[in-house]
C-alpha cells in the first residue's frame, strides 16, 4: 500500500505521490472521463456484434484529478515504480461495483505520457505473483459481475492496448482457472483475442465470424457437457479459408472444435487431400483429458410459409420426412495432451464428415442441413472419460 508520508532524503517515492486505494476510490471525481466498452454480461450464446477493438475507444479531454500530480523532477522509473504499487493496490482492494478504476488509470496514463513511461507496458507485466494485473483482475472478478458501470477489468483492458501475445495468454490462463466460459466468450469476440484469418476477414469483414457457442454443464452431472453452436457462413469460409476453429470451455478444459479441409496427407493414417473433417483437442494449459463425444447435424427447421403463397392444385402440400441427424463420434483412444508453445502437430481426435450417411452433404450446394441465413446449427455432446464400446455418448 502507498502512504502519504514526509519525504525522506533517499524516498524514491514522489512528495506528492497519489494517496492510498482506500481513499482515492471513493473520490467523486475518480470516475474520469474516458469512454470504453465494458465486458458486460451476455449470453454465452450471443451472436458476435461486429468489428470490436480494445483501441477503439477515444480518449477525450484531461480529467480532473488534482490528487495526482508528479514533480517534474521525478524520474521515469519514481513513476513506473509507483504505477505499479498503485495499480497493485487497484487489483488487491477494489470494489467490483465501484467505477473509480477507470479513472485512476486515466490518471496514471496521462503522468506516465508525461514521463516517457507506457503504460501499457507496464499494466502488461507479471508483477501481481508471477502474472499480470488483468489476470488477477479477472481470477477476483465476482461471477455474476453486471455490466452496467465499468469495473475493472475492462479499464484495464483498455489502457492495456495493444495486447502482446504473453498478456493474451495469461488472460485465457485465468478464463481457464475460474471455468469462465461466458467471459471467454465475450473475450473471444474482441479482435485482439480473436486473430481472423486474412480470407475470414476478406469475407467477414473486419469484424469477428458471427459464431453462436453456448456451453450447458446439467448441474449434478460432472463429467458431461454440451456445446450449441451456430457456425455463420459455414460453407463459404471452408471453401474460402479452408478451416474454421471454435474454442470454449466445459468442464474446466478449454477445447478447440477445428472444421477442416485436408492438405496432403504425409503418413497413410491421415485423411486423404480435399476430405472435410472435424477436430477435438485440447487448448493450450487444458490438463490431460480422455472424452468420448458426438457432433449432432439437424436438419434446420423449415422457415414458415406464407399464407398466400400458392397451392397448386388447392390440396395441401404433403409434409416431408425429416432427414436423418448427421452423427460424427468423436472419441479418443488415449488421453490428450495440451499443445507446447510453438507445437504444430497438436494431439487431437479427428474424423472425416464423410463418415457420417449424410455427412458428406455439407460440402455441396444446396445442402438441406445449412439454414437459409447460411449457418451450420449443431450441437457437440461429451463425456469426460474413456469411451465405452455402446454408441451412447451421454448415459
Amino acid at each position: 500500500m502507498i502512504l502519504d508520508k514526509e519525504p525522506l532524503p533517499d524516498d524514491p517515492t514522489p512528495s506528492d505521490a497519489p494517496p492510498s486505494y482506500d481513499t482515492i476510490a471513493s473520490s467523486p471525481g475518480a470516475s474520469g472521463s474516458r469512454s470504453f466498452d465494458p465486458i458486460s454480461k451476455t449470453p454465452s450464446s450471443a451472436t458476435s456484434p461486429g468489428p470490436t477493438s480494445l483501441a477503439s475507444s477515444p480518449s477525450s479531454s484531461k480529467p480532473k484529478t488534482p490528487w495526482f500530480r508528479f514533480l517534474t523532477s521525478r524520474t521515469a522509473k519514481d513513476v513506473r515504480l509507483t504505477v505499479l504499487g498503485l495499480v497493485r493496490d487497484l487489483v488487491q482492494e477494489h470494489d467490483p461495483n465501484s467505477p473509480a478504476a477507470i479513472g485512476i488509470l486515466q490518471s496514471c496514463a496521462e503522468v506516465s505520457s508525461t514521463h516517457g513511461v507506457s503504460l501499457s507496458a507496464v499494466l502488461q507485466e507479471k508483477s501481481i505473483e508471477e502474472h499480470t494485473p488483468l489476470y488477477w483482475a479477472i481470477v477476483k472478478r465476482p461471477p455474476d459481475a453486471s455490466g452496467g458501470i465499468p469495473d475493472l477489468l475492462s479499464s484495464l483492458l483498455l489502457f492495456s492496448t495493444p495486447l502482446k501475445p504473453s498478456t493474451i495468454s495469461d488472460i485465457r490462463l485465468a478464463c481457464l482457472v475460474t471455468s469462465d466460459q461466458p467471459l471467454f466468450h465475450r473475450l473471444r469476440q474482441l479482435r485482439e483475442f480473436n486473430a481472423v484469418s486474412p480470407a475470414d476477414e476478406m469475407l467477414l469483414g473486419a469484424g469477428v465470424p458471427p459464431d453462436e457457442v453456448e456451453v450447458i454443464e446439467e448441474p449434478g452431472e460432472e463429467v458431461t457437457f454440451a456445446v450449441r453452436l451456430g457456425i455463420g457462413r459455414f460453407q463459404k469460409r471452408m471453401m474460402v479459408a479452408r478451416k474454421i476453429e471454435i474454442e470454449f470451455i466445459a468442464r474446466g478444459v478449454m477445447w478447440k472444435l477445428e472444421f477442416f479441409i485436408a492438405p496432403p496427407p504425409s503418413n497413410s493414417t491421415q485423411p486423404k487431400a480435399g476430405s472435410w473433417c472435424v477436430a477435438l483437442s485440447l487448448s493450450e494449459n487444458s490438463p490431460p483429458a480422455w472424452i468420448d463425444s458426438r457432433l449432432l447435424v439437424p436438419e434446420p427447421p423449415s422457415p414458415p410459409s406464407s399464407p398466400s403463397s400458392p397451392s397448386g392444385n388447392g390440396k395441401k402440400k404433403q409434409k416431408q420426412k425429416p432427414r436423418p441427424t448427421i452423427s460424427l463420434r468423436l472419441k479418443s483412444s488415449n488421453a490428450l495432451s495440451p499443445p507446447s508453445p510453438g507445437d504444430r502437430d497438436r494431439d487431437r481426435v479427428v474424423v472425416c464428415l464423410e463418415d457420417s450417411l449424410m455427412g458428406s452433404s455439407l460440402q455441396y450446394a444446396g445442402s438441406k442441413y445449412i439454414a437459409e441465413d447460411e449457418k451450420l446449427y449443431a450441437a457437440l455432446e461429451g463425456k469426460l472419460g474413456k469411451a465405452q464400446d455402446s454408441d451412447c455418448v451421454i448415459c
